[in-house]
């Protein structure tokens, strides 16, 4: 009995010190709004895929503004309390997504995010599993 407590005890703290965005997520919703109310929504225009050794990847086909985007680039990430940062991993190809987001919403099936673009542009992601 003792034994089977200890394994039970080992996987329960083995799993929750993996953060709960480890895993590939739908991106179901990407939207811009700018400063002059005008918005853009692009919706499943990919999946991210967060690792434990904080990299991930993005496999993202989305159209904002009359422009397509590609993302299939690298990132690495660190989690706080109530932000996320991606970042390049590649420094010959960057992202809109590589930047600081708010979390907004926080469960282990789904994730909303805001961020802005440092000017006049608020960025909404909306992730699921």
């Amino acid at each position: 009995m003792k034994i089977k407590l200890l394994i039970l005890g080992l996987i329960i703290s083995m799993t929750s010190c993996s953060p709960r965005i480890v895993n590939t997520w739908n991106i179901d919703k990407y939207k811009v709004t700018n400063d002059k109310g005008k918005s853009m929504t692009s919706e499943n225009i990919g999946t991210i895929t967060f690792k434990k050794n904080g990299k991930g990847e993005k496999k993202l086909n989305y159209n904002l503004f009359q422009n397509d985007y590609s993302d299939t680039s690298p990132f690495e990430w660190n989690m706080y309390n109530d932000y996320i940062v991606l970042k390049t991993s590649n420094k010959d190809k960057d992202s809109n997504l590589n930047k600081t987001w708010i979390i907004v919403e926080d469960s282990s099936k789904k994730q909303v995010w805001k961020s802005t673009d440092g000017e006049n542009m608020v960025q909404i992601l909306e992730l699921s599993r």
